[in-house]
């Protein structure tokens, strides 16, 4: 069972129980307050592993890349959903040095994102849900108590003059040792909704206890919009992606029949990881470049003026030059983490 059915099929309310122990529980905001609108929101994405890793590189590998990109940027509908397998996500985030946790970790966890847009799609709040159990389970969904505010117009001057007329209880996140990566955590803001604020401000009143439970919750969903910012401009790059229409109308009957809560349609869509060929050497270079020997490239994404277009893998080079076989590469990080 994909994450959008378990969020649509949730239905007990998130309910906890006082920091003292005793009087009536607290009503906090849940996946369940949320079933219904992902049931009709009418774009929902599930990402293959291909593009997962492809998105997760484009934006914790190049970052500045797609930081470069961000003017082109707009949230596609009034309603969206998009939901991966995050133990890809995290082998980026690990491989690339964006964090130190082991990906191993993740296994199974999916991740969705509702994101809800304004008219335009220049701005965003986002909510995050994630399970823990492979998708063929019925396992519980958590729900991130943080709201997640994206900003994608006017620039970084733009998103200050919003910061000046919005809540001041909105937390911005930075990464000092990634300026691609930081361009992109600029788009966004987070707070803790209201239910979730009232309960935090009754039962935790340390507030180094307090900055802990913001910073955990900054940690589980602050990297998440890097990628969304990413498979946004793949989805509407040039030859970026495939789509394939699930509709569940078949199995629907079945579940029916058989007292169950109806599955919902979405895309699947898959990285155009297209067979490597050969380009002539010299593409793209102007012939200003030294030829170089025979050598691989991995698929980009490469933008002319206002239109973005994917460059499948392929060969370039001079053949008389000889190629490379190999390459080692030696990478060192800074230590770093998220911090607000």
């Amino acid at each position: 069972m994909r994450l959008l059915d378990k969020v649509a099929q949730s239905r007990s309310p998130m309910l906890i129980v006082p920091a003292s122990g005793t009087g009536p529980l607290i009503s906090a905001t849940g996946p369940a307050d949320f079933a219904t609108e992902v049931a009709a929101c009418p774009l929902r994405y599930v990402l293959a592993d291909d593009l997962t890793r492809t998105a997760a590189e484009l934006a914790f590998s190049e970052g500045d890349r797609l930081a470069s990109c961000l003017d082109l940027l707009r949230i596609p509908a009034a309603s969206l959903w998009v939901e991966w397998n995050d133990e890809v996500h995290q082998r980026v985030l690990h491989e690339s040095g964006s964090s130190q946790t082991r990906p191993e970790r993740a296994a199974g966890r999916q991740v969705g994102l509702l994101v809800r847009a304004c008219e335009g799609g220049c701005e965003g709040l986002v909510r995050t849900f994630w399970s823990d159990g492979p998708a063929g389970t019925c396992d519980e969904v958590t729900l991130s108590p943080l709201e997640t505010h994206v900003h994608l117009a006017d620039g970084p001057e733009g998103r200050r003059r919003a910061d000046a007329s919005q809540r001041s209880d909105l937390v911005r996140v930075t990464d000092a040792a990634d300026a691609g990566v930081n361009a992109l955590l600029d788009c966004t803001r987070f707070r803790f909704d209201d239910r979730w604020a009232h309960y935090y401000r009754t039962a935790v009143t340390a507030p180094s206890v307090r900055e802990g439970v913001l910073n955990e919750s900054l940690e589980a969903v602050a990297r998440d919009v890097p990628l969304l910012l990413a498979f946004l401009l793949l989805l509407n790059a040039r030859d970026a992606t495939r789509s394939a229409r699930i509709e569940r109308r078949g199995i629907n009957r079945k579940r029916a029949v058989a007292g169950k809560s109806p599955l919902l349609d979405h895309i699947e869509i898959r990285a155009s990881l297209d067979s490597v060929a050969s380009v002539p050497d010299g593409d793209g270079d102007g012939g200003s470049r030294r030829p170089a020997r025979i050598h691989h490239v991995r698929g980009h994404i490469v933008r002319r003026g206002l239109n973005v277009f994917w460059r499948s893998p392929h060969v370039r080079g001079r053949a008389t030059l000889g190629s490379i076989r190999t390459r080692t590469v030696c990478l060192a990080f800074n230590a770093h983490g998220v911090n607000a």
